[in-house]
């Protein structure tokens, strides 16, 4: 069977964005720290490990594989503590502890939101809210399989997305890390040449979650 991938979930290296998003991820940390908002336009590879050990004995930083001009680069994300949970942030995005929230640092508007799922909690409860959520901003369809071939969010129990008529998308996923916590990440996505970009590295930050 042929595998097939949605536009925001592809591979990195079928992305076409500016020369200039990827300048800075040939440079040091320090030039990425100094331009944020360019940081977003290097892909996080699908295959960054998420750490399955307790949250309280996880490393202050995690190496995540990214792809830059074609070759493999290796850069730092930092631990971020949230409200029972913890998780990885690249460069070039700030996390928002009391909001529960990360974004890319200079343009907030391309965002995640993390909502903690009780245990037990029930998938097709979750999906008709979601997709009630979703509606306002277009038709919702669903994605699963090889229609999520090498994107971080592979495993993903559910994912909704949505899209206005000016091509802006709205995703609503459904994530169980290894440990066995789940969350719903709602992630929002305005239509630019490095949005494909923005949700890889965002999706490896989420998948790499877990409950404190």
């Amino acid at each position: 069977m042929k595998r097939t991938t949605i536009r925001p979930f592809r591979k990195i290296t079928a992305l076409t964005f500016a020369f200039s998003l990827a300048v800075p991820f040939a440079a040091s940390d320090n030039a990425l720290l100094s331009n944020q908002a360019q940081a977003a336009g290097a892909g996080v590879s699908a295959s960054a490990a998420t750490s399955i050990a307790a949250a309280s004995a996880r490393p202050a930083t995690q190496t995540f594989s990214l792809m830059v001009q074609g070759k493999n680069v290796k850069r730092t994300a930092h631990l971020k503590q949230g409200n029972g949970y913890s998780l990885y942030v690249a460069n070039g995005y700030t996390f928002s502890k009391a909001n529960n929230k990360i974004h890319l640092t200079q343009y907030p508007s391309y965002y995640a939101q993390i909502e903690k799922l009780p245990s037990g909690f029930n998938l097709q409860k979750v999906s008709k809210q979601a997709r009630a959520e979703l509606k306002k901003y277009g038709t919702v369809s669903r994605y699963s399989g090889d229609q999520l071939f090498e994107s971080p969010m592979a495993s993903a129990k559910l994912l909704l997305q949505a899209s206005d008529s000016k091509g802006n998308l709205r995703n609503a996923i459904v994530w169980t890390s290894k440990a066995g916590d789940s969350y719903l990440f709602r992630v929002n996505v305005p239509e630019s040449e490095f949005a494909g970009t923005f949700i890889e590295i965002i999706s490896t930050s989420l998948t790499s979650i877990l409950a404190n």
